[in-house]
């Protein structure tokens, strides 16, 4: 929860009202809720006041524009990978992955996380991994 208030995915406020709950899994299952959704520290506040109820897999034709428990799930998973808030959009004919940054350290860190995947492959095949391109600070 600590690397998602300093990459500047939670709020302090968020962080407070997820401290209250006593399970670390619900912790973690509302955090992500808290990011694939976008609630607000109220409606954080108040799911951990009634409770925090495990999401409902629903099935369903994904149209254009509109949300999915699949998109929600998949910016979520990458959220977490990335340590940030990340969209998932689908429109007619091509979709749309937001992954937001607060610094250029930031956006650094995302860029060695995303290469990271495909040197791990390379490492497997005996090659060497390719280090990612660094973006100048300002």
């Amino acid at each position: 929860m600590q690397r998602r208030v300093a990459a500047g995915v939670l709020s302090a406020g968020h962080a407070r009202a997820l401290l209250r709950l006593e399970d670390p899994a619900a912790m973690e299952a509302l955090a992500q809720r808290i990011v694939a959704e976008g609630l607000s520290v109220r409606a954080t506040e108040e799911a951990v006041t009634v409770g925090v109820e495990a999401p409902q897999p629903r099935r369903g034709v994904v149209r254009a524009g509109g949300r999915t428990a699949a998109l929600d799930d998949l910016a979520s998973r990458l959220g977490d990978r990335f340590e940030t808030r990340v969209k998932v959009a689908l429109g007619k004919s091509k979709g749309r992955i937001t992954i937001e940054f607060a610094t250029v350290d930031d956006l650094n860190r995302i860029i060695h996380e995303a290469l990271a995947g495909g040197s791990r492959r390379a490492r497997r095949r005996g090659q060497r991994p390719q280090r990612p391109e660094v973006i100048p600070g300002r």
